[in-house]
């Protein structure tokens, strides 16, 4: 992966960044505020700043065992453009600059690190056209998209339409995307000898949807989602290693040269996630949030996912939220460790990407937010005439993610709120 920008666009869910809550009774406090009707028109602005650390020792790239170092800077810029009183403009963009001492691992053989591989900086924009229907009081959403670093460009499209009630306590959406990637297949140095080991260059995915969410009563809101995602062509990452039971962690880099192999997974695959949120209104200053998720797909793997988060109102102006998500999944069943995979019965499909593996992981973390009623202050328009820009909200979320193989890593976000 070598220096590249990547553009998408997209609805909220599909280019999402996790935030930290603001409480409904600061929103009721604004609604109070009088504003004319173009106040209400105005373009909100996000700005986040996000920072990702890991370290572990299960690199795919050096056939499961390795350094997994990876670095990750994200600034981006998520802005919501009123169109007019039913439609709505929602963009999406950024860039992320990261250093992975895995992918620098692709020339591990030469005795050289891959350099470009090893530092890379992905760019992107993601944008979505919402409606309101009047009439009806349905709504819905256009997608379309496009991404592009070095080793791969994505292009992607969907939309989704919601089925409201008429008290808006009950609403049913669908929603559907399509996204294809195309691939500069870079194999592993020692392995580069005019051969194509895998045949396909691209990979589709599509993906269909539908929730149901019910405000059921005063404290308390539901909702349930399942989701069906197709995928197909290359699933397999070209770089990947697989060593078989012909290799030991004794062998000689020359030895292990001759032995390495691409890993090779299946080319069709079919996830189901279904998952239910319960948010629950505990008291005026504080509230539940629960997640559950179960995962299934053709690969072997099933999965468990829970999560609770308990945003609390410290001040009228300052929110924590303190969270906590547990995560189980069983093995695909085509991962191997390093030397378990048979060379004489060879499988047909082999990976040793500890992602696919039998493992736990915890992460535990807590978010903050000041929002004032008033903003935390404000400055002139640098694009409108006499028009103040309002800096909204600071808000702060970080986390430690902590797995049974022995990844673990550091995520903290930051997200500057404006209004224009």
């Amino acid at each position: 992966m070598l220096l590249g920008l990547l553009m998408g666009i997209s609805i909220i869910s599909f280019a999402q960044t996790e935030k930290n809550s603001i409480d409904d009774k600061q929103n009721e406090k604004r609604k109070k505020i009088k504003k004319s009707e173009t106040d209400f028109k105005d373009t909100e602005v996000n700005f986040l700043f996000n920072y990702y650390d890991q370290d572990g020792d299960h690199s795919p790239v050096t056939g499961g065992r390795g350094t997994e170092k990876l670095e990750n800077i994200a600034p981006t810029f998520v802005v919501h453009v009123p169109m007019d009183s039913v439609s709505s403009l929602d963009l999406n963009f950024g860039i992320d600059i990261y250093s992975s001492a895995s992918t620098d691992n692709i020339d591990y053989f030469e005795g050289r690190k891959s350099g470009a591989s090893g530092k890379d900086v992905r760019a992107h924009i993601n944008a979505a056209y919402n409606r309101n229907l009047r009439q009806s009081g349905n709504a819905y959403s256009l997608m379309l998209g496009f991404s592009q670093e070095y080793d791969v460009s994505s292009l992607s499209f969907g939309g989704s339409y919601t089925l409201n009630s008429k008290d808006k306590n009950r609403s049913l959406s669908f929603d559907a995307l399509y996204m294809n990637d195309t691939w500069n297949r870079i194999y592993p140095v020692e392995l580069r000898d005019g051969t194509e080991w895998l045949k396909d260059d691209t990979r589709s995915t599509m993906k269909f949807g539908l929730s149901y969410s019910q405000v059921i009563n005063k404290r308390l809101q539901a909702l349930f989602s399942v989701e069906v995602v197709s995928q197909s062509g290359l699933l397999s990452t070209p770089f990947h290693r697989v060593f078989f039971d012909d290799a030991s962690s004794g062998d000689s880099m020359n030895d292990l040269m001759q032995k390495s192999h691409v890993e090779m997974l299946d080319d069709n695959r079919l996830k189901i996630p279904i998952s239910m949120r319960w948010n629950y209104y505990l008291n005026d200053f504080m509230r539940l949030r629960t997640f559950y998720r179960f995962y299934t797909d053709s690969w072997g793997i099933a999965a468990h996912t829970a999560s609770i988060e308990l945003p609390m109102q410290v001040s009228s102006s300052i929110i924590a939220s303190p969270f906590f998500r547990y995560h189980t999944q069983t093995a695909a069943d085509d991962f191997y460790k390093f030397g378990q995979a048979s060379n004489t019965q060879r499988p047909e499909f082999y990976t040793s990407d500890y992602d696919l593996s039998d493992l736990n992981s915890t992460k535990i973390g807590l978010g903050l937010q000041y929002s004032p009623v008033m903003g935390v202050g404000s400055f002139k328009s640098p694009f409108r005439k006499n028009k103040q820009v309002q800096f909204k909200s600071i808000g702060l979320r970080t986390a430690y993610y902590d797995r049974s193989d022995g990844l673990n890593a550091w995520l903290v976000s930051l997200d500057f709120g404006f209004i224009f």
